[in-house]
């Protein structure tokens, strides 16, 4: 057995249990579910900011200017109902799936887990109104935390019979409202309790001020060059042996929604932005033309001697402009190809990375945009509008074929050698002369 295939044992026996394990786990599953149900509301809330600036492109109309003067409240709105209830959504969003997976009522679950959220999130000001400070990225991992400790306390208590069951013929939304009588009394108790019982100990801390006390080396590593480093490298490796690397959502999602939160609300006030890395910058820069920056193989693919390589890279052009190499993935294939593993895994990291050092050190804009996918050098511009950053993908392209050719070559050869070699036991065991089978080649008949 090679060096490659003992290599290729042991991480599968190593990554693809985990992948599995992860996949099939009903709380990691509902938060990548829920998370990726919000990226239409991350996505308008991320659009703000842009369209704040349309004050400043248009800086000589009077019209423009009027129009921001009495209505740029509008967009404020636009932000604070969608990044700033950011928490109450992933609620609603984890609860909704994790109990649809359990098959228990969806609507008492999501009720019960806002209920909970609620009560360990908001505070009363002075005045009589709520403190509603939680509500966005900031509570977000707590909203995770209570969602899934909500519905699980449902399910235990219809899954005993703790609930109370109303006669037959009773209607059904009547029936499950009174079913929820007794794990909503549970959970009031549990979590004020839980409430008083934090406060006593802290002095007056909130449950998302301790959650975030306590995830703040987790949640600050994305920040670190090389954490995101081995994070892309592990995400290529999971590509590489076939598994999707959203299996990596559940953990990272959360991150990226906070991180891009904190880089809108530093825009707004004009102060310097935190961090380099959000949902958009992974795939506008990392996932550039798909996951491993791929687009150099499909450009060695169409300029390639053999005609396979040259049709798969035809197929796989398109596709790669937006960012979806699956094409390329399985047709070269790269999966589970140990020629391509180097430049997919290692060079591959390396490319998506530079863009997020550029960031990281003041060279490029950091984001504070999640666009949605588009095609080439249009995705990464928006997420921070620098006009640097088409010249910045050029450069990961010409890395990226760079990086690809030399391996591929070796592949392309050996598709040469197999080629001629069939060409040889075709015309070896055919009856037409080399004229007759241009001829038929040409009319693309097949016997």
């Amino acid at each position: 057995m090679s060096v490659f295939a003992k290599f290729e044992n042991l991480i599968g026996r190593i990554l693809v249990p985990i992948a599995e394990k992860i996949d099939k786990q009903p709380h990691l599953s509902a938060v990548k579910k829920g998370m990726v149900v919000l990226t239409p509301i991350l996505l308008l809330g991320s659009m703000a900011y842009p369209l704040k600036a349309l004050k400043n492109v248009f800086s000589d109309s009077v019209a423009v200017q009027e129009w921001f003067a009495n209505n740029v409240y509008l967009i404020d709105l636009l932000i604070k109902f969608s990044l700033g209830f950011i928490a109450i959504y992933t609620v609603i969003a984890i609860a909704y799936f994790l109990s649809e997976g359990y098959k228990i009522y969806t609507v008492g679950a999501i009720a019960l887990s806002l209920f909970a959220f609620l009560i360990m999130t908001t505070s009363v000001n002075t005045d009589g109104s709520l403190d509603v400070k939680f509500f966005d990225s900031k509570g977000l991992f707590t909203a995770i935390f209570i969602s899934i400790a909500c519905v699980e306390i449902y399910r235990f208590f219809t899954k005993h019979k703790l609930v109370i069951r109303m006669p037959e013929g009773v209607p059904d939304f009547v029936s499950s409202s009174f079913e929820l009588i007794t794990p909503t009394a549970f959970i009031a108790i549990l979590f004020l309790t839980l409430r008083y019982f934090i406060a006593d100990v802290t002095g007056g801390l909130l449950l998302p001020e301790i959650v975030m006390d306590v995830l703040a080396p987790v949640v600050g590593s994305l920040d670190n060059l090389f954490v995101v480093w081995f994070v892309i490298m592990l995400r290529l490796l999971f590509w590489f042996f076939g598994i999707h690397s959203a299996v990596l959502s559940p953990i990272l999602s959360p991150i990226f929604v906070q991180y891009l939160s904190e880089n809108i609300a530093a825009k707004q006030i004009a102060a310097e932005l935190p961090h380099f890395v959000t949902g958009g910058t992974f795939s506008a820069f990392v996932n550039f033309t798909g996951s491993g920056v791929t687009l150099g193989l499909v450009i060695a693919m169409m300029i390639a001697k053999t005609q396979r390589y040259r049709k798969v890279g035809q197929v796989s052009l398109v596709p790669s402009l937006f960012g979806i190499n699956e094409p390329v993935l399985f047709g070269a294939p790269i999966i589970l190809n140990p020629i391509l593993f180097i430049p997919f895994v290692l060079g591959g990291s390396l490319i998506g990375l530079f863009p997020l050092v550029l960031m990281k050190y003041g060279f490029l804009a950091k984001p504070f945009f999640d666009p949605p996918y588009l095609p080439l050098f249009f995705e990464g511009y928006l997420t921070g509008f620098d006009w640097k950053t088409p010249f910045v993908q050029m450069i990961q392209i010409v890395a990226s074929f760079c990086v690809y050719y030399p391996f591929f070559r070796i592949m392309d050869k050996q598709e040469m050698a197999r080629e001629a070699q069939l060409k040889a036991e075709k015309e070896k065991k055919s009856v037409f002369s080399k004229k007759d089978e241009e001829l038929l080649d040409e009319l693309g008949l097949d016997f």
